[in-house]
């Protein structure tokens, strides 16, 4: 070898190999980009992808169904939840301004419960589903009886046919003939029923479809007196300041209020006084208009 010829390694135009360097360029890939991928490769992904998300939306879903068996607390149906609404219908799906999310059971336009969804779950904020579970322990039991029309309860079940038999898989065998068979409509008051044959349950919804519906004028120009108050306190202790002062505010609504029956916690009021409109919660003033409805029908002095 030449002492005087560079080797490989010190000519700078060459490798070992003796081919030229890898320049910038050779490091550049040009020729592949999302815009090339073929239509049909596009429409494949898209596919792909929406059975993933709608996939995934089925499998939560069913998670949450799957945790609330397993959570005593969660464990209420859309069909029970449907008649505690009836005495807080301030949290009723159509009555609420932020629908998405919300009671996805019930009809974002209506008071419905959705046919299908019936016997599920229901999906609500936990502070709600604790005003009615504290509903449902203290005053679900202190249910106001009053007469039970047949006209109206047809009526009832025409507007609100989740409590149809076919609609109602779990309703007591001797309800589901007396609906089917409608014999109903030969009794004079369907409140004198046994319950094995018109459940308590159904009582309330009817109860609260009827306050709703047909009763809101009257119940909202009742001004009850102290002593009205103070009586129907005696029979129905549980709607007393003490079981609600806490609960003041749920999901945004107003429940009882710090003022609620404060005057009640001294025995200064005057008896014939109308008790102030800030301390009369609506759940109350429902049940006093019951209850007032209830007497006039045992005395003889109105019609239900």
């Amino acid at each position: 070898m030449n002492p005087d010829q560079p080797t490989p390694d010190e000519n700078p135009q060459t490798n070992p190999s003796g081919r030229p360097p890898l320049s910038e360029k050779d490091f550049i890939q040009n020729g592949w980009s999302w815009t090339s991928l073929p239509f049909w490769l596009w429409i494949f992904l898209f596919a792909v992808v929406t059975s993933l998300i709608l996939g995934s939306r089925g499998w939560y879903e069913g998670l949450l169904q799957s945790e609330k068996k397993h959570e005593p607390f969660l464990e209420v149906t859309n069909r029970e939840f449907s008649v505690f609404l009836w005495q807080f219908p301030s949290f009723m799906r159509v009555n609420v301004s932020k629908k998405t999310g919300y009671l996805p059971g019930f009809l974002p336009t209506g008071e419905n419960v959705t046919l299908g969804t019936t016997e599920d779950f229901v999906s609500a904020p936990p502070d709600l589903i604790f005003l009615y579970h504290t509903w449902h322990r203290l005053l679900y039991p202190e249910f106001i009886a009053r007469s039970i029309n047949p006209k109206e309860f047809e009526n009832f079940l025409e507007q609100l046919p989740e409590w149809k038999p076919e609609n109602w898989p779990k309703a007591p065998l001797e309800y589901a003939q007396m609906i089917e068979s409608k014999s109903y409509a030969k009794t004079e008051d369907l409140q004198a029923l046994p319950e094995s044959t018109l459940p308590l349950i159904v009582r309330q919804a009817f109860q609260g479809w009827k306050n709703y519906f047909m009763e809101g004028s009257q119940i909202n120009e009742l001004q009850p007196t102290f002593a009205q108050v103070k009586t129907f306190l005696e029979t129905h202790p549980h709607y007393a300041r003490n079981y609600w002062r806490n609960i003041q505010e749920v999901n945004g609504q107003k429940v009882a209020g710090s003022d609620y029956l404060y005057d009640f916690l001294t025995s200064t009021f005057i008896p014939d006084a109308t008790l102030p409109k800030e301390q009369l919660a609506p759940f109350l003033k429902v049940a006093i208009y019951n209850a007032e409805k209830a007497n006039q029908q045992k005395s003889g002095t109105g019609i239900q």
